[in-house]
């Protein structure tokens, strides 16, 4: 097997500015921003700290029960399944319901199904077969596209002898769909992956060190990475330095998109994951001042612009996910840098100027 059937196949291990002509680009996005603050808005100061109140909310109780209440079928379904048991899979939550960042009447769970067999990513600066030979790594003889379409395969088999097959949908790349039933159980998304070893140059005695994540393997064979338990306790932390206000904003801003489309002035939806790390970027102290929702939506959102545009200009690389190791920018992303601009700046215009 050469090294490029290894990368791919699976493994095991004992060890991611002013009006003239021609008008100059703006690298900052201040001409934007100023523009956006001069708008007048859509609602009065006191209706826009009303809805805030109301958006910054997480689900119902009736709400959590029915995610909480699928989430258990779903484990119940496939806990029983001998061949996922033999490989040694495991079911881990991610996405916004367990990060606590969800909205009300849009809230569902994502679990993932995780195979043990190993992806191996290294940084650019690192030489792969020292870091293959380094980790221990051996080859099992099966390729992941072998592993993940047997995987599929009993998870769909399952998931529709106990949902039915009407309600269940195996057609995406990604994700196997179970559909919610109102007043009964929430909608779920079963990610099946594998685990991910990312490895990284270090400085010290030790010449690699590794950073654990998920890998998923498309259908259409294209690869993402994600690290969902790095997400989920920066996610935590940031909640407590912020004094529990950096899920609220972001619960805030994912319902203002919606409110956007609603009078017609979104340009393009962006993912509820981006809105997620776009407030994160903020420094902790612009989210405990003493004042009003409004204010405080308004500055954080300001904050947002300032730091894409610089960013943009200088190092967008240095912008991060929420899990601190992935740009959130850049190849394989399924957004820009100036598609995320134009979402803030057009947000800041419909807050106007209360």
């Amino acid at each position: 097997m050469n090294d490029f059937e290894k990368r791919n196949a699976g493994f095991s291990g004992l060890a991611g500015l002013f009006n003239q002509e021609p008008t100059p680009p703006d690298p900052f996005g201040l001409s934007s921003l100023f523009d956006a603050l001069k708008q007048d808005s859509v609602r009065t100061r006191s209706s826009w700290n009303d809805r805030f109140s109301h958006w910054e909310t997480a689900e119902s109780t009736t709400e959590t029960k029915a995610i909480e209440r699928a989430r258990d079928m779903v484990h119940s379904a496939l806990r029983e399944n001998k061949w996922l048991a033999n490989e040694g899979v495991v079911f881990g939550p991610q996405g916004s319901f367990t990060n606590r960042t969800n909205v009300r009447n849009e809230a569902d769970i994502d679990l993932r199904v995780q195979h043990p067999s190993l992806r191996i990513e290294c940084d650019a600066n690192v030489n792969f077969q020292a870091a293959y030979q380094a980790g221990t790594y051996f080859d099992t003889g099966r390729s992941f596209a072998e592993i993940a379409q047997y995987m599929r395969t009993e998870i769909s088999r399952d998931l529709k002898a106990c949902f039915g097959k009407g309600a269940v949908d195996d057609t995406g790349k990604k994700a196997i769909r179970v559909d919610g039933v109102d007043g009964s159980r929430g909608e779920v998304d079963v990610v099946p992956c594998f685990t991910l070893h990312h490895i990284r140059a270090s400085a010290g005695f030790v010449p690699f060190n590794t950073v654990q994540g998920v890998a998923i393997l498309s259908t259409d064979g294209n690869w993402t990475m994600n690290y969902p338990d790095q997400h989920i306790a920066n996610g935590r932390l940031k909640r407590t330095t912020t004094g529990h206000q950096f899920k609220r904003i972001v619960r805030i801003v994912k319902r203002l998109q919606t409110d956007m489309e609603e009078y017609g002035v979104l340009e393009e939806r962006v993912p509820s994951f981006l809105i997620e790390c776009l407030v994160y970027l903020v420094k902790d102290h612009h989210f405990v001042y003493n004042e009003d929702r409004y204010d405080r939506v308004k500055r954080i959102l300001g904050r947002i612009s300032e730091i894409l545009s610089q960013g943009g200009f200088l190092s967008p690389h240095l912008l991060l996910e929420i899990n601190g190791v992935k740009p959130l920018f850049g190849g394989g992303q399924a957004w820009t840098l100036e598609k995320a601009q134009r979402f803030v700046n057009s947000a800041l215009r419909h807050l106007g100027n209360r």
